[in-house]
């Protein structure tokens, strides 16, 4: 018999699609089904071959890290390239929590939270993001935004004014305009903003993420855990992602996906208004929609009789009568389901 494993792994959850599958003549509304950018992004990247194996920057590479400073009003001082949205996070709260410390976090919320915080032997502090937000203080207060599962948005200046970390999720916000820039305005040392290039980009298998901050205490702190934790990102996986941030084809393809994806979101909000059995958070933004039944069944169960099928709300830490779906489909799944959701 082998020796136990840590409390922390033991009660780690981890999901997968394949845990809620899609039946033929369902229709797929779990996550990102989107179709890649432009097809030129597929090329092979060409690097010389001791870059391509060489570690590199721990921070990323300076070209990648001067446009991403563009993108959020920094400098590239000020940004630190991450393997993904989950290391960025990851580096952040490993650098502003103690072990057994408590973290303020979403509730429902993305699940990658609650398990890295556990991970890390923090004890997490849930609050409704619907609800009164918790104001900046000792406990470092996590807000994604837009909010997944549900939508909503939150102001930069909700949190309020003092001292205290703050991380903010942006992976749900768009990098076609100045949001990102415009969020970031007003940071002070204590805001931390973490960000996925993989989700928007449609690069999900590059891994690529940064990590936003003005702290020069806390940027060094988190190249040093980086340095601990996986080293540099990978320089073929950098390179893709510069190549699709400086693609001014690129720019107008995202800029256009965001108004699909806001018309994807009117419609289905609609079909849901059109039914009594069901009802959903008000999304204002991001790629998803959180529902839920009115009588309190099974929301998943529900809507997958529909053949609709999206990720159940006890994913996100919420409950059986909930349901999320993702918005980011080929317009034929958003009529397909629009219907099927009406006619409830």
């Amino acid at each position: 018999m082998s020796a136990p494993i840590s409390h922390r792994a033991a009660a780690l959850t981890a999901h997968s699609y394949d845990d809620f599958p899609c039946k033929a003549g369902h229709l797929d509304l779990r996550g990102d089904n989107s179709p890649p950018l432009a097809p030129e992004f597929a090329r092979p990247v060409a690097l010389p071959t001791l870059t391509a194996a060489g570690y590199g920057d721990v921070g990323g590479q300076l070209r990648l890290r001067t446009v991403l400073g563009r993108l959020f009003g920094v400098g590239p001082q000020q940004v630190v390239v991450t393997g993904g949205g989950s290391e960025a996070l990851l580096l952040a709260l490993t650098c502003v929590t103690d072990h057994s410390g408590f973290l303020r976090i979403p509730r429902p919320g993305f699940p990658g939270f609650e398990q890295l915080a556990r991970l890390l032997g923090l004890r997490v502090l849930p609050y409704g993001p619907a609800g009164a937000l918790p104001g900046r203080g000792v406990i470092p207060l996590l807000i994604c935004t837009p909010h997944n599962p549900t939508g909503l948005v939150t102001a930069p200046t909700a949190a309020g004014d003092g001292a205290g970390w703050v991380i903010w999720d942006l992976s749900h916000m768009s990098t076609a305009g100045s949001d990102l820039a415009h969020f970031t305005a007003g940071f002070g040392g204590g805001d931390i903003a973490v960000f996925s290039l993989s989700k928007l980009l449609r690069l999900p298998g590059a891994r690529v993420g940064c990590l936003i901050a003005r702290d020069p205490d806390l940027l060094a702190a988190v190249v040093r855990a980086k340095t601990h934790v996986a080293m540099s990102t990978s320089s073929l996986a950098q390179d893709l992602a510069l190549r699709v941030l400086q693609d001014p084809g690129a720019r107008t393809e995202l800029t256009l996906r965001a108004k699909v994806f806001a018309d994807h979101r009117a419609q289905l909000l609609a079909a849901v208004a059109a039914t009594s059995r069901l009802r959903a958070v008000p999304a204002v933004d991001g790629t998803h929609l959180y529902l839920e039944t009115t009588d309190g069944t099974h929301a998943w169960e529900r809507l997958a009789g529909a053949g609709v099928i999206g990720l159940p709300g006890t994913v996100f830490g919420g409950s059986t009568r909930e349901v999320r779906l993702c918005i980011a489909q080929p317009q034929e799944v958003i009529d397909a389901a629009a219907a099927r959701v009406a006619a409830l």
